[in-house]
C-alpha cells in the first residue's frame, strides 16, 4: 500500500493552447518521462493502470480548454477520464483517481 499523499494536478484551461500543450503540462505534473507518447491513448493507459495513485485531476476554466481542444476532442478526454474514475470507485481512497471539471 502506498503511503505518499495524493497527487493534486490542476489544469487551468485559460493557459492551454492546444492538445500538445495539455500533454506537456500533464507529463510534467504527473512525472511521465521521455517514453510518454503525449496522446490520449497513452494517458488513458497510464491512468487506468494506476500511474500515479492517489491522483486528483482538476480542470478549471474548462470552457477555455474546450475551445483549445475543440468540442469533439474535449468530450473524448472527459469521457475517458470519467471512465477511469468510475473504475476506481470501489478502491480505497489512497488508490483512487478523482477527476473534476469546473467551468
Amino acid at each position: 500500500m502506498r503511503e505518499a499523499g495524493t497527487v493534486n494536478v490542476v489544469i487551468d484551461g485559460r493557459f492551454i493552447l492546444d492538445e500538445a500543450d495539455l500533454h506537456r503540462r500533464l507529463a510534467g505534473a504527473l512525472g511521465y518521462g521521455p517514453y510518454y507518447c503525449h496522446d490520449l491513448d497513452d494517458l488513458g493507459r497510464r491512468l487506468a493502470s494506476g500511474d500515479p495513485r492517489p491522483l486528483q485531476l482538476v480542470w478549471i476554466y474548462a470552457a477555455s480548454l474546450r475551445l483549445a481542444l475543440g468540442l469533439e476532442l474535449y468530450d473524448r478526454y472527459v469521457r475517458t477520464l470519467e471512465e477511469i474514475e468510475a473504475t476506481d470507485v470501489g478502491r480505497d481512497w489512497n488508490e483512487r483517481f478523482i477527476f473534476r471539471v469546473f467551468e
